[in-house]
């Protein structure tokens, strides 16, 4: 089974891969969305926690998987990296060091801020944006209607889509694009998802939508609808 896929979107190529991450091939340009570090910790200390606080270690494992992979020079997250403002107080030193070790080896990595997190820990390096700009494309934490002149690419919705095989259907983050937009799947350990036919997401999408899921076994691309 593949693991990723080239799309030739209206502003240019991109790379999608089953990780849940975008390669920009022009600009080497590695597209990360809602990482959502220390989400188990914060529902630990709402008393919410179901999991043991293991997804900050987990996504900065995957994080560290899709750079080995793609060798980028620029790294962009796309918002929501930190599930909350109060990160700082309980993330542990010896992952802000694993994270700022992974940063470091980039030439250029860039925070967009996002709703979860309009502060990034003051820790940790790497440029803080509001939105950046890329091979054409337009990149952001909500989506942004731009037009047909530029693809929006953005994260925040946690897009998932539904499969049938062998006659049982599996539920899947996955990219959900059209014409005008790519919505990037999740790409934290803990995070949810929401079906692209819920109107947040489909009301949001152009013509021409089809949505790529990102199971383990690699990428299943399918047409809309899916059910």
């Amino acid at each position: 089974m593949r693991k990723n896929i080239i799309y030739e979107s209206s502003t240019g190529p991109i790379v999608l891969d089953a990780m849940k991450a975008a390669f920009l091939p022009r600009s080497k340009t590695l597209l990360v969305a809602d990482l959502h570090f220390e989400k188990g910790s914060y529902l630990q200390s709402v008393g919410n926690a179901l999991l043991p606080a293991y997804d900050t270690l987990e996504t900065l494992s995957r994080l560290n998987s899709a750079i080995e992979t793609y060798s980028p020079e620029h790294v962009i997250a796309l918002g929501d990296s930190f599930h909350d403002v109060g990160v700082s107080e309980r993330i542990d030193f010896k992952h802000v060091e694993m994270l700022n070790d992974i940063i470091r080896r980039v030439t250029k990595f860039t925070w967009i801020l996002g709703n979860h997190d309009p502060d990034i820990p003051p820790s940790l390096a790497g440029e803080r944006a509001d939105h950046a700009e890329a091979d054409g494309f337009l990149l952001t934490h909500l989506p942004v209607d731009t037009g047909m002149e530029q693809t929006n690419i953005c994260g925040h919705l946690h897009p998932k889509a539904s499969l049938t095989i062998r006659r049982r259907t599996l539920s899947y983050p996955c990219f959900a694009c059209s014409d005008s937009r790519i919505i990037m799947p999740s790409f934290g350990a803990y995070t949810g998802g929401l079906f692209v036919d819920h109107p947040t997401i489909s009301n949001r999408l152009g013509e021409h939508r089809f949505f790529i899921l990102t199971a383990p076994s690699g990428i299943y691309p399918v047409k809309a609808p899916v059910d």
